[in-house]
């Protein structure tokens, strides 16, 4: 296990150095009294609770102030607002390459509605940035 980013088209992508840095090896005991030995910069509430079952596991907070709250995601690989939204571009645009309708799966919402996988457009961006830094 690693917490570097996968690549959709080349495998893993070699960690960059200030997450290679933060790598730690964990013994994790199983219920079962055995052991379990992940490498990872990227423990989750394990480091807090000492439970095997929160590898990985994180706390989500608010988007409230979140325009003064940088940087972004937990192991803070996002400098800006902007390039929240460039990961989650390139994200998305890898997934539609790499699965293309019909093999990849619909996004539903809880009422059943079927919702568009489109990107952002320039002006999308320009006004969900705007959104951001009012909340």
């Amino acid at each position: 296990m690693t917490a570097c980013p996968q690549s959709a088209t080349d495998g893993f992508a070699p960690c960059p150095p200030r997450l290679e840095r933060n790598a730690r090896t964990y013994r994790i005991e199983r219920a079962d009294g055995t052991f379990q030995t992940v490498v990872t910069s990227d423990p989750g509430r394990l480091l807090l609770t000492g439970q095997p079952a929160d590898l990985g596991v994180m706390e989500s907070t608010q988007l409230r102030g979140i325009s003064r709250t940088a940087p972004y995601f937990h192991n803070n690989s996002a400098a800006t607002l902007e390039e929240v939204l460039d990961l989650y571009d390139a994200f998305f645009r890898r997934s539609v390459r790499l699965f293309p309708p019909p093999n990849l799966p619909p996004i539903i919402s809880s009422d059943g509605t079927v919702i568009d996988r489109g990107f952002l457009t320039a002006e999308d961006r320009v006004a969900l940035l705007a959104y951001f830094r009012k909340l």
